[in-house]
C-alpha cells in the first residue's frame, strides 16, 4: 500500500528530539521470544508548520523518526493542499523519506485549482513499519470547515486499517475530533467511531480528540478502550499548545488485553502539538491472521514487487482459496493439510520471492497451522 492512498474517491532540528515523560520501556533482551512489543504513536503534525510559524517538513520527519514509532496516526495532513504546505504531496514524501508503509484518509477533497492539477486534499493519515493490509476511510460526524452553512453529517476522515504485525491482526484507527467549545459534535463523532471500531476486538485507537480525559464526551471512549498513558504515568502528559504545554488533547488507546509497558510525550517544536509514543507487547498467534489475511498479505507483496513470477502469486492464492474454504467449513485437518502444501509451494518458489516476503508468509503459515492443530 506504500505509494497508494484513497481519494473519495540533512534535516534541520533547532530543539533537541527527547522523551519528557517515559515510563519504563521494556527491556527487550529480557523479552520473550513469542512476543514482541510494538511503538505506537500519534501526532497532530500542524500541516507541518512548526512553534517558529516556519513551515519544515524535514524536521517534522526527523521528529517521528527520532520517536521511534512503529505504527503512527497523523492528524492535519496536507495534499496538494495550498502554499502554507507549499502544495506539497506531504503523506509521499513522508513515507519516502521515513521508508514506511502508509494510507491517507481525506477530510476534505476538494477540486484543483486549475486543470490537469492534482486534486487538493487535507485529513489524517497512518504511517507503519508493517505492512498494512487493508485500509478504509470511513465516515463519522463532521462540521465542514469548508461549507459556507454547516450542519453535522456523516463525512469521511476516520481512518480504519488491518495492519499484519508478525502474525497478529491489529487494527489501527486515526481521528481528528471537532475542535469547537461545545461538544455536541464531538458527542455525535464519539458514537459513530464506537459503533465502527466495536467489530474488532485487538484495535488501537489514535488521534488528536480536542477534548481533555475528563471531558464527558470522552467517556464512552474510555469504556470500550484503555488509555495507554493513564496507565502508565502518573503525571499529567500535556501535549497542546507544545511551546507550553497546559492539556492533554492527543491519545494512544487500546482494547483490554493489550499488554502497555510506557507511554512518552516527545519534546519538538516541528508542530503546535507534541507526539505520544507508546510501547505495546503483542503475542504473535493470539489474533491470528485467517486465509483471506494471508491471501491480502500475498497481494500486499506482489504490489510492493517481491514476487518475480505471476505465477507463483497465482498458486500461492489457490492454495489460500483451498484453505479458506475449509476454515468456512471448520475442516481443521484440511486446513492443517493445504497449509503444509501452501508452506511447500513457498520453499519451492524461493528463489522467486524476496527474503522478507519468504519468511513472513512462512512464519504466518506456521501460526495459522498452529491454531488449527
Amino acid at each position: 500500500m506504500k505509494k497508494w492512498f484513497t481519494m473519495v474517491a540533512a534535516m534541520v532540528i533547532l530543539f533537541a528530539v527527547l522523551p519528557v515523560t517515559v515510563a519504563g520501556k521494556a527491556q527487550e533482551d529480557n523479552q520473550p521470544a513469542n512476543e514482541l512489543t510494538v511503538r505506537l504513536a500519534t501526532y497532530n503534525m500542524h500541516t507541518g508548520i512548526g512553534t517558529d510559524g516556519s513551515y519544515n517538513l524535514d524536521r517534522l520527519a526527523e521528529t517521528i523518526r527520532e520517536s521511534g514509532s512503529d505504527i503512527i496516526g497523523l492528524q492535519e495532513v496536507d495534499v496538494n493542499w495550498s502554499s502554507r504546505s507549499q502544495f506539497e504531496n506531504q503523506v509521499e514524501i513522508l513515507t519516502d523519506t521515513l521508508n514506511m508503509d502508509y494510507f491517507f484518509a481525506p477530510i476534505y477533497n476538494l477540486d484543483p485549482p486549475a486543470a490537469g492539477e492534482p486534486r487538493r486534499q487535507y485529513g489524517i493519515a497512518v504511517l507503519s513499519k508493517y505492512p498494512i493490509l487493508h485500509a478504509e476511510n470511513r465516515e463519522i460526524a463532521r462540521l465542514s470547515t469548508q461549507d459556507a452553512d454547516p450542519v453535522p453529517k456523516p463525512a469521511p476522515g476516520f481512518l480504519e486499517a488491518q495492519i499484519h504485525v508478525d502474525g497478529e491482526e491489529v487494527w489501527f484507527y486515526v481521528t481528528h475530533l471537532d475542535y469547537r467549545s461545545d461538544p455536541t459534535v464531538r458527542e455525535l463523532q464519539v458514537d459513530d467511531m464506537r459503533d465502527i471500531t466495536s467489530s474488532h476486538s485487538n484495535s488501537i485507537l489514535t488521534g488528536d480528540m480536542n477534548a481533555t480525559p475528563d471531558s464527558p464526551e470522552l467517556a464512552p471512549l474510555f469504556e470500550q478502550f484503555e488509555d495507554t498513558w493513564a496507565l502508565t504515568n502518573e503525571d499529567p502528559g500535556y501535549t497542546f499548545p507544545s511551546d507550553s504545554p497546559d492539556k492533554r488533547i492527543d491519545y494512544v488507546l487500546t482494547t483490554p488485553g493489550m499488554e502497555v509497558q510506557s507511554a512518552s510525550v516527545i519534546s519538538s517544536m516541528a508542530s503546535d502539538h507534541l507526539p505520544v509514543t507508546a510501547d505495546v507487547t503483542l503475542e504473535p498467534g493470539e489474533h491470528p491472521l485467517d486465509a483471506s489475511s494471508l491471501k491480502a498479505l500475498v497481494d500486499h507483496f506482489d504490489e510492493e514487487g517481491e514476487f518475480t513470477s505471476d505465477v507463483d502469486v497465482h498458486s500461492l492464492k489457490m492454495h489460500l482459496a483451498a484453505v479458506s474454504h475449509y476454515e468456512d467449513r471448520e475442516a481443521a485437518e484440511k486446513v492443517v493439510k493445504h497449509m503444509e502444501g501452501f508452506k511447500r509451494l513457498l520453499d519451492h518458489q524461493q528463489d522467486n520471492i524476496s527474503e522478507d516476503a519468504y519468511e513472513t508468509l512462512k512464519t504466518d503459515a506456521d501460526y495459522l497451522i498452529s491454531d488449527w492443530q
